[in-house]
């Protein structure tokens, strides 16, 4: 099995970049795929529901982030030589974007049940919000990654 990403003797441990970029890879992965089913259901109690997904929000960020980040994992492999942005900042960054507008999206939407005072298990419940629940897996797995990243990075 050809480990992913680029090889350099004596930077950081191999196999921990190899399994955080892998991991990375599956956490951004999931996140497109959470950011499409509803992550916020608002209504109920004879009110039209109003479902909102990533894209209604900042979480939006997050999806494109996520892309991004696939594209860095991916591309080196498909072209067979490195990317000058493929290091760990911009996999950080990348993450980060994508954590904070997961928290600004769950934000807005918890003032705005607040404030038409629904309790947030109505609107934030598993099966009134499946895509916040599989993007919240895909950030804690593409999270891990990074961290693996980081603690295998080529700079000490």
């Amino acid at each position: 099995m050809r480990p992913i990403g680029r090889l350099q003797v004596g930077a950081g441990s191999l196999q921990r970049r190899s399994s955080g970029r892998r991991l990375s890879a599956i956490g951004a992965t999931i996140v497109v795929f959470g950011a499409v089913p509803p992550w916020w259901t608002i209504g109920g109690a004879g009110l039209a529901p109003e479902v909102g997904n990533a894209f209604d929000t900042p979480g939006f960020l997050g999806f494109f982030a996520a892309l991004v980040t696939l594209f860095l994992i991916v591309a080196p492999e498909a072209i067979e030589r490195e990317i000058r942005a493929d290091w760990w900042p911009i996999h950080l960054a990348l993450a980060a974007t994508a954590g904070l507008a997961f928290l600004a999206a769950t934000l807005g939407a918890a003032v705005t049940a607040t404030g038409s005072d629904l309790p947030l298990s109505s609107v934030f419940g598993l099966g009134s919000a499946p895509g916040l629940w599989i993007t919240l897996v895909g950030l804690v797995a593409w999270g891990s990654g990074v961290a693996q990243l980081i603690d295998a990075r080529d700079d000490r």
